[in-house]
């Protein structure tokens, strides 16, 4: 059996079992160093199709676990590998952005949430600038300055959140002069705001339709 695993802070107990017994472990290296799992067992997740290569080639019942940060179902891993025609198991794990928007007690349901993290970063940061609450997971190439770089002058306040759910996180709501001079740490990802969390006008509107409501739909 394949499980993927979503990981947030800590690794839950039930990964931890299933790491210690599983013949193959796949994830970045903080995770399978947070497991300790040996050398033997581990493979350490960048291009996904090592990974996939050597799922497929564990023998008839062997149980492979994958690891990956937050909720492996959005912007993440389970996709290439069902598209692979891998049969998986997964159990998510709350995702950063929404512990983003947790830690300043923030709806969610009206924001747009885009990832630059390994894409061209442009549709991003258009959303940054035309949406009012956008959640962005970030790269080493996209991150904090570019994004204040990308929306200069029209008053945006950024919620930095750095090392989420690690024993140093970090939450910071900034303003754009205070963003400008920050070098956060790795990995964060910012939320980007047209009004302060604590103003009522943040809390926006709920609507069916998540992100919004769509000129385009009827």
């Amino acid at each position: 059996m394949i499980t993927v695993y979503g990981y947030l802070g800590a690794p839950r107990p039930a990964l931890v079992d299933a790491a210690a017994s599983a013949s193959l472990v796949v994830g970045g290296r903080r995770h399978l160093d947070a497991l300790a799992v040996p050398d033997g067992r581990r493979l350490v997740l960048g291009r996904i199709d090592p990974a996939i290569d050597a799922i497929r080639a564990l023998p008839a019942g062997a149980d492979a676990v994958v690891v990956a940060s937050g909720d492996p179902l959005f912007y993440g891993v389970v996709r290439r590998l069902r598209a692979a025609g891998l049969a998986l198991r997964v159990v998510p794990e709350v995702g950063s952005l929404q512990a983003a928007f947790a830690a300043v007690a923030l709806p969610w349901d009206d924001a747009l949430l885009v990832s630059a993290h390994g894409n061209d970063p442009a549709p991003a940061l258009a959303a940054c600038r035309t949406h009012p609450k956008v959640g962005l997971l970030t790269d080493p190439r996209t991150g904090l300055g570019e994004i204040v770089a990308a929306t200069a002058g029209l008053g945006r306040l950024y919620v930095l959140a750095e090392r989420i759910g690690e024993e140093d996180e970090r939450v910071r709501v900034l303003t754009e002069d205070e963003a400008a001079a920050v070098t956060p740490a790795q990995p964060h990802v910012v939320l980007v705001l047209a009004h302060h969390p604590d103003d009522p006008a943040a809390l926006g509107a709920q609507h069916p339709l998540a992100g919004g409501p769509r000129e385009d739909l009827p």
